[in-house]
C-alpha cells in the first residue's frame, strides 16, 4: 500500500527472485502525498520483495517471542 492507501499491483518477478510491485502512474499523478512516496518523473511507485520474505517476516517475529530457553 502507498501512503495515500493505493494498492500497489503485482507487474514482475526477475531472475533474483524479487517480485515488483507498481502503482497506478495517473492515479498518483495528481496525489497530495506524491513527495513523500516517490520522485519518479512518471509518478509510479515501485517496492521490491522477494520472493522468500513473507517466510524470512514469520521467522523473524517467531524468533522475536518469547520462550523460556530450555536448552542452554
Amino acid at each position: 500500500m502507498c501512503p495515500n492507501g493505493q494498492e500497489l499491483r503485482y507487474a514482475t518477478t526477475n531472475k533474483q527472485g524479487y517480485r515488483k510491485y507498481k502503482s497506478n502512474g495517473a492515479k498518483c499523478a495528481g496525489c497530495p502525498l506524491l513527495a513523500q512516496c516517490t520522485q519518479s518523473q512518471n509518478h509510479v511507485k515501485v517496492i521490491t520483495r522477494h520472493v522468500w520474505q513473507d517466510y524470512l517476516d514469520q521467522a523473524e517475529a517467531i524468533r522475536l517471542t518469547f520462550y523460556p530457553r530450555k536448552f542452554i
